[in-house]
Formats: structure tokens, C-alpha cells, sequence
């Protein structure tokens, strides 16, 4: 049936490389199929907007490294997988406080079983944009965005981002230039990549 349907139209757009090729591989031609560029506003997501009181509202941790989420709490987003990366550094005794922006179906699973994050709720237009701002590292462990809006938001706010090798995002990221990529569904990895970010403001800044 998706075959049918879109074998009709001219033109089909994905949203990114690695999707196009997965769409080639089920049988589409691939002279229909295109990348929609996508951009946003810069001067909405911008480094000027870091507060250094904006985490206060949500009860600031002295000292902590942020580390921020932004996006929807649903289980297929591999939020379990950061779960226990922050559990894991946590343990360590690594000064980080793990922020979620955001709603789902996954959020009172999630606060129940993580207590120690902070869940802000849905924020929208300068309160976002300050939280981007605002944060150290932005983690994006999904591996079922077929683009990632959020890690783009969060690049142009001056943030360095971590995602993961499956999926869109990671065609946004030059690594350990503008962010880390680690391996999917690898706790480990994920922790590594945190833990090497938090340690290390030199290169958080860069």
C-alpha cells in the first residue's frame, strides 16, 4: 500500500539520508525520493539567552553540570538508556543534575523511577529557549527521530549535543566538533560520553 500510494507522486521528501536510503532499500525509486532542508530561528535559539538564575525556578543543584532532554517522554525515545547513564554517574559522585522539558505518556513511570532528575513540564518560546541556552549538554539518546529538531535547537543555543549512531540526529552532529556520537542502546557508552563532557569544560565551551 505505501508503495501504491506514493509510487503515484513526483516527488517524495524525507527527512534524512539515512531514511532515504532505508525507503531505497524497500523498493522506492530513488529518483523520487529528496531531503527537505530544514532550518529554525536563531534568533529565538541563541546563545544569549543562558541565564545563569534560570535553573533556580526548578530547584538549582550548586555546583551541578546541567544536562538537558527536551522533547516528548514516551518510552521509544530510549529515555531508560539515559536513565541509567545519570543512575551510573550519579553513582560516581559526577556533580550533574539531569533536566526533562517535556510531556508523555512515559513521565510519571519516569519521575517515579528517576526522583533524582527534575521534570520542568512543557515549556514553549523564551522559557525554552533559555533552557537550551541555559544547559551545559543536551542528551538525545532516541533512536527513532527521523530528524531531531531538538538537537539543531539546541546547537544553534550553543550547546553541546549527544546522540546516538541510529537515526536522523546523528547526521546533524560532526563529531566531537558540535557534539558526541555514541552507540545505541549502550548505557556504557552513553555514560562515557557524558562523563568525558562533564569533566572536561574546555571542551563544553568549545
Amino acid at each position: 500500500y505505501m508503495k501504491w500510494f506514493y509510487g503515484q507522486l513526483d516527488s517524495v521528501f524525507v527527512n534524512s539520508e539515512e531514511y532515504r536510503r532505508g525507503w531505497i532499500a524497500r523498493g522506492f525509486a530513488p529518483e523520487k525520493l529528496k531531503i527537505l532542508p530544514r532550518g529554525l530561528d536563531t534568533t529565538l535559539f541563541s546563545p544569549e539567552h543562558r541565564d545563569s538564575r534560570f535553573w533556580q525556578k526548578f530547584g538549582e543543584y550548586n555546583g551541578a553540570v546541567h544536562l538537558l532532554y527536551v522533547g516528548r517522554i514516551s518510552k521509544e525515545k530510549d529515555l531508560d538508556v539515559l536513565a541509567d547513564a545519570y543512575r551510573q554517574l550519579r553513582e560516581e559522585g559526577l556533580p550533574v543534575r539531569l533536566y526533562f522539558v517535556g510531556d508523555g505518556p512515559y513521565l510519571q513511570a519516569l519521575n517515579r523511577a528517576l526522583p533524582e532528575a527534575v521534570f520542568t513540564g512543557y515549556l514553549r518560546g523564551k522559557e525554552l529557549a533559555a533552557a537550551y541556552a541555559s544547559a551545559d549538554v543536551f542528551v538525545f539518546p532516541s533512536t527513532t527521530d527521523t530528524f531531531g529538531n531538538v538537537v539543531i535547537e539546541a546547537q544553534a543555543s550553543g550547546v553541546p549535543v549527544i546522540v546516538s549512531d541510529t537515526g536522523g540526529p546523528k547526521e546533524l552532529v560532526e563529531s566531537n566538533v558540535n557534539g558526541v556520537i555514541t552507540k545505541s542502546h549502550d548505557v556504557d557508552d552513553l555514560a562515557r560520553a557524558i562523563r568525558e563532557l562533564v569533566k572536561n569544560k574546555q571542551k563544553r565551551e568549545e
